[in-house]
C-alpha cells in the first residue's frame, strides 16, 4: 500500500511539474537569446493541413533572412529580408512579405519546440534548429 502510493505522489508531482515547464512564457530577452544565431521553421496550417512553411534565421545585426514556400508553389522557396528588434520587453519582427509581424510571445511546449503568439494569431508547432539551417530544396 505505501508503494502504490508513493508511487502514485511521485507521478502526481512529475505530471504537474511538466505541466509547470510546458508554460514556460518568454520574454524578448529570453527570446532573442533563443532566436539569435539560430533557425526557427513553423507550418501554417489551414483545415488541419499544411499551407505554407518557413524558416528564418536571426542575424546578431537585427536582420532576419527568410525562406517561405506555400503548399501550391511548384517550385523552390521564395527569400526575403526582415528585422527584429527587442523593444519594451517583447520580441519584434517586421518582414512583409505577406507575413504577419509585430511582437511575440513564445510558449515553451516540448523540446525545443514552442507555440509563437502575436496580434490574437498563434503559430504552434515552432522549431528552433541550431545555427543556420536550410531546409531541403
Amino acid at each position: 500500500m505505501k508503494k502504490t502510493f508513493a508511487i502514485t505522489v511521485l507521478a502526481f508531482l512529475f505530471s504537474a511539474s511538466s505541466a509547470v515547464l510546458s508554460q514556460e512564457i518568454l520574454d524578448g530577452e529570453q527570446i532573442a537569446k533563443l532566436l539569435v544565431g539560430n533557425t526557427l521553421q513553423a507550418d501554417y496550417q489551414e483545415g488541419g493541413e499544411c499551407r505554407r512553411t518557413f524558416y528564418e534565421y536571426f542575424s546578431e545585426d537585427g536582420k532576419i533572412y527568410g525562406q517561405e514556400k506555400r503548399a501550391q508553389q511548384a517550385s523552390g522557396y521564395t527569400r526575403y529580408l526582415g528585422t527584429w528588434e527587442v523593444k519594451d520587453g517583447e520580441f519584434c519582427t517586421n518582414v512583409g512579405y505577406g507575413h504577419r509581424g509585430g511582437c511575440s510571445v513564445f510558449e515553451k511546449v516540448g523540446d525545443a519546440a514552442y507555440m509563437r503568439q502575436f496580434d490574437g494569431f498563434a503559430i504552434d508547432r515552432v522549431k528552433i534548429h541550431e545555427g543556420r539551417h536550410r531546409p531541403c530544396m
